[in-house]
C-alpha cells in the first residue's frame, strides 16, 4: 500500500534536520560532557528512561527506527513476526535527527533504546561519539550472507548493513525529457524543461548525483577530492532546479503544479508512491548514489545479547525477502529474492552493488560544513 502523502511530508521534514544537526557535531563529544552542557535535554531523557524502567522491561527489546512509512512497514511486518517467533515484545521508538542526541543525553548505563538504525551519516557520527557497542560476530551468524560491498564500504565492527535505497530519477511520461543518467540532468533538453526537483535536507545525495553525472572520475570520486568540490557544486548550480524539496510531498506537489518535469528522489518512497500520481514514471540510472542503514547495538544496554539476536533476524535472507514484498528497498543478504517488479533495479551481488556510490563519511566528515554552506548558498541564490 502506498504511503500517505501527508505522513511523507511530516517525516521528511524531520528527516531534513539531520544535515544541520550532524554537521555541527564534527568534534566528538562524550555523553558526560554533553549532559553538563544540556541539562534541560537531559532531564527530558531521564524522565523517558524512568518511565521505561517502570514497565515490564525483562521481555522488552527497545528498537529505534526512522519515523513515518518506514516505521509503519517495519511494525506491520517484521515486529509481529519477531515477537511471535521469540516471545519478546518489541518497543518501537520512531525518530529522525533525535536518535543520536537521545543516546547522548541519557546516562551511559541507561540508554533510551537497545538497538538503533543508523544510515551512513549517523553511523559515522555515532562511532565518533562511542555510542555503539562492538558487534560480536559469533552472535550474528547471518552476517556471513552480507554482500561483500556492503560489508566493506563502512566496516562492520559497530553495526551491520541491512537495508537502504538508491536514488532514482522521476520524470513526466509526456514531457520531452527522458533522463537515463545523472549526466542527463545537465542536458539542454532538461535545461529547457519546466525544471528539476532535488532534496534539500540530505544535501549530499544531490551532490553525489551531480558528481556521478560529471563522469570525470570513477563513480562519485569527485566528492572525495577537495580540489574537485567546486566543480561538483558548479554542476549542481547549473542544473535547472525549480524545487528544493524537504519532503516527498514537496516533489509530488511540484509535479502536480507544473513546476518541474524531473526530480532526484529515493527509490523506496518513489516506488511506493508513484502509482498515486498520473503521468509520472521513474528511471534507475545504471550508476547512482543512495543510502544504506547499518544496525547497531546501543552502548550501555543490558540487553546486548538480545539486540544482536534481533540484528541477526534482520539479516536473514527469508526475512529480507518478505520485507521487500511490502517495502521496496534494497537489502544486504546475497540470497534475497525481490518481487518481480523490483528485481531488475536492485542489486543482489557485489558487482551490481558497486554501481551505487554511497557517501563516504570518513571523508565527508572533514568537509561537511563547507559543502553544506555552499549547497545552501546555491539554493538561496536560485
Amino acid at each position: 500500500m502506498a504511503a500517505d502523502p501527508n505522513r511523507d511530508a511530516e517525516t521528511n521534514d524531520a528527516k531534513s534536520a539531520i544535515g544541520s544537526s550532524t554537521d555541527s557535531r564534527v568534534t566528538p563529544t562524550s555523553r558526560r560532557r554533553f549532559l553538563s552542557a544540556a541539562a534541560a535535554g537531559s532531564a527530558t531523557a531521564l524522565a523517558g528512561c524512568a518511565e521505561l524502567a517502570g514497565s515490564d522491561g525483562e521481555d522488552v527489546l527497545r528498537v529505534s527506527v526512522w519515523s513515518g512509512n518506514y516505521a509503519d512497514r517495519f511494525e506491520e511486518g517484521l515486529v509481529t513476526q519477531y515477537e511471535d517467533e521469540h516471545d519478546v515484545e518489541i518497543d518501537v521508538h520512531r525518530g529522525w535527527d533525535d536518535i543520536l542526541t537521545d543516546i547522548q543525553n541519557a546516562p551511559e548505563d541507561e540508554p533510551p533504546f537497545d538497538v538503533t538504525v543508523a544510515e551512513g551519516n549517523f553511523y559515522y557520527y555515532g562511532r565518533q561519539d562511542d555510542l555503539f557497542e562492538p558487534i560480536r560476530e559469533e552472535n550474528v551468524p547471518n552476517a556471513d550472507g552480507i554482500i561483500d560491498y556492503y560489508a566493506e564500504m563502512r566496516g562492520t565492527e559497530y553495526g551491520l548493513p541491512v537495508d537502504g535505497a538508491p536514488c532514482t530519477i522521476i520524470h513526466r511520461e509526456d514531457a520531452d525529457v527522458e533522463p537515463e543518467t545523472w549526466g542527463d540532468l545537465s542536458s539542454e533538453t532538461v535545461a529547457e524543461s519546466e525544471g528539476i526537483g532535488v532534496d534539500t535536507g540530505f544535501w549530499w545525495y544531490p551532490l553525489y548525483a551531480a558528481a556521478i553525472g560529471m563522469d570525470e572520475a570513477e563513480g562519485a570520486e569527485e566528492m572525495h577530492d577537495a580540489e574537485l568540490h567546486d566543480d561538483v557544486l558548479e554542476t549542481l548550480e547549473d542544473w535547472n532546479v525549480e524545487s528544493w524539496a524537504s519532503s516527498g510531498e514537496d516533489i509530488w506537489q511540484a509535479f502536480d503544479n507544473g513546476v518541474i518535469d524531473v526530480a532526484q528522489w529515493y527509490y523506496d518512497q518513489t516506488a511506493a508512491d508513484i502509482d498515486d500520481y498520473d503521468g509520472l514514471t521513474h528511471t534507475m540510472p545504471e550508476e547512482t548514489t543512495g543510502w544504506f542503514n547499518n544496525w547497531c547495538v546501543v552502548q550501555g544496554t543490558d540487553r546486548r545479547d538480545e539486540a544482536e539476536e534481533f540484528i541477526n533476524f534482520l539479516l536473514d535472507a527469508e526475512v529480507q525477502s518478505e520485507w521487500a514484498e511490502t517495502h521496496p528497498m534494497m537489502f544486504s543478504n546475497e540470497d534475497i529474492t525481490y518481487p518481480e517488479e523490483l528485481e531488475d533495479d536492485l542489486p543482489t551481488t557485489t558487482e551490481e552493488a558497486e554501481t551505487i556510490a554511497f557517501p563516504d563519511w570518513e571523508y565527508l566528515g572533514e568537509h561537511a560544513g563547507e559543502l553544506s554552506d555552499a549547497f545552501s548558498s546555491i539554493q538561496q541564490s536560485s
